[in-house]
């Protein structure tokens, strides 16, 4: 995989669909619209040099190898282990393994996929652009998402909490295991996160304190600058096994928080097409071979059915 590295803007910045569409002509309207990536993954493919913007943000873009036809990018997260990173050249991840299979029932071949970098504060820019087609990205399903994108899914839901140093566990948990009273306390989030919002409305005394990616986060939480990380279990499972569960404890809150696969708004044919994508990956257990992946990779329990569970849904 050759990759290429873009600049990332400095910008501060839909109901979950049903089935029945028609899959190809779906396909055939997302292949027409998407002639024109495949230049731009050519350049991809042939190594394009790093560049910095000014706020010294790096946007990683890869295909694996000379795309062959029509094009479709993908927007996906590069900092969330067992969910979606950048490691050795590549994307992997849960995400990017569900991107894949959702990319193969439009009819892509993987070296037609291109993945683009997206983080919460620019996803739906770069969509609503046309920078990308669709974004698996732990995009959480909130009314406020969904009135500016369309969804298909959930393809996993989730709880909310935060990960602490391992020596705060007991001053900032109310049992050990779940969020207790945080008084003041500095929490680092990730601008545009949804769910980090949703554990912030339930402790407004915090101090949130945004930064562009989780791994910032992670630094200031190592460095003492912040408390504690907000975000959805399955990110922060994540952050601590690739940081080091010794050093740091998940605490749990209330409420859930559903991934969905976002496209640009209005385009409700592709996402039902996608969200049959989704029942198929479940039907024919490939969902199931990934969650077991990320279970394995976060050293967190996910189940079909519960809370935390994982779901895809039924036609609305």
């Amino acid at each position: 995989m050759l990759p290429s590295r873009r600049p990332v803007p400095c910008r501060e910045d839909g109901d979950i669909l049903g089935h029945g569409a028609d899959r190809a002509g779906a396909a055939h309207s997302i292949r027409r619209s998407m002639r024109r990536h495949a230049i731009r993954a050519i350049a991809v493919a042939s190594g394009m040099v790093a560049l910095l913007s000014g706020c010294g943000q790096i946007q990683v873009t890869a295909v694996s190898g000379a795309p062959e036809g029509p094009t479709i990018a993908i927007g996906v997260a590069a900092d969330e282990p067992g969910v979606s990173v950048w490691h050795d050249g590549t994307y992997e991840g849960f995400d990017v393994t569900v991107a894949k299979y959702v990319a193969s029932r439009l009819g892509y071949a993987n070296k037609q996929i291109v993945f683009k970098q997206v983080r919460p504060e620019n996803r739906q820019s770069m969509l609503d652009s046309g920078q990308v087609d669709l974004v698996v990205a732990s995009w959480a399903i909130t009314d406020e998402s969904r009135a500016a994108v369309d969804f298909a899914g959930p393809y996993l839901t989730t709880g909310v909490g935060l990960l602490v140093r391992a020596d705060d566990r007991t001053t900032l948990s109310a049992d050990g295991d779940s969020v207790g009273e945080l008084g003041r306390r500095n929490i680092c989030v990730v601008k545009g996160d949804e769910t980090a919002s949703m554990l912030l409305e339930n402790h407004s005394d915090a101090v949130a304190q945004e930064r562009d990616s989780y791994a910032q986060c992670v630094t200031a939480l190592e460095a003492g600058s912040a408390d504690a990380i907000a975000s959805d279990q399955v990110v922060l499972a994540g952050l601590r096994q690739a940081n080091g569960p010794q050093y740091s404890a998940l605490l749990t809150d209330a409420g859930t928080v559903s991934y969905g696969i976002a496209v640009g708004k209005g385009n409700a044919r592709l996402a039902g097409t996608i969200a049959q994508s989704l029942k198929d990956m479940v039907a024919d257990g490939s969902w199931d071979d990934a969650r077991s992946t990320l279970e394995n990779q976060t050293m967190l329990a996910i189940s079909r059915d519960g809370t935390p569970g994982a779901i895809v849904s039924d036609d609305e």
